[in-house]
């Protein structure tokens, strides 16, 4: 997407990349006027595009439908930040929260809980541990990004 949107650049054409997410952004590419071997350009980095969409969206559609066998997945994507691959990759991750019988295994797995150290009589709190799950860790951060900027008014 960054190739095209330089190309573009290069010949004076403002164009954003976000409408390259979509087959119509990929469309209107094609339809720029430019020379015969800057469109031979555009045409190969938009089937690359078209490609890797693909083949991202395969993966997606396995793990929503692994994890929509599994108990709680209708609660999650109820909840305000949580789409349903948030919820899928979630569940997944976590697998049975049997698993997780102490208050705070659960962050701790996730890695967000944060690093004590104590000696004798002094304790100190540093920042999150970073261990286990960085699949789960981020996509928590991200669910939890997106909770926060539809919260504000």
């Amino acid at each position: 997407m960054n190739e095209v949107n330089n190309r573009l650049s290069a010949r004076r054409i403002d164009f954003n990349k976000e409408p390259l997410a979509n087959e119509k952004g990929l469309t209107a590419v094609l339809e720029q006027r430019v020379k015969e071997l800057a469109r031979i350009e555009l045409e190969v980095f938009v089937g690359q595009i078209r490609s890797l969409s693909l083949s991202v969206g395969r993966p997606e559609q396995v793990i929503e439908e692994a994890a929509k066998k599994l108990p709680g997945y209708l609660n999650l994507p109820s909840t305000k930040g949580i789409g349903s691959l948030g919820a899928s990759i979630s569940l997944l991750v976590i697998g049975d929260i049997q698993d997780f019988p102490e208050e705070g295994e659960l962050a701790a797995y996730f890695g967000i809980m944060p690093r004590v150290q104590s000696s004798n009589e002094t304790g100190h709190s540093g920042r999150i541990t970073k261990r286990e799950s960085k699949l789960g860790r981020t996509t928590l951060v991200q669910c939890a990004l997106i909770a926060k900027r539809s919260s504000v008014t």
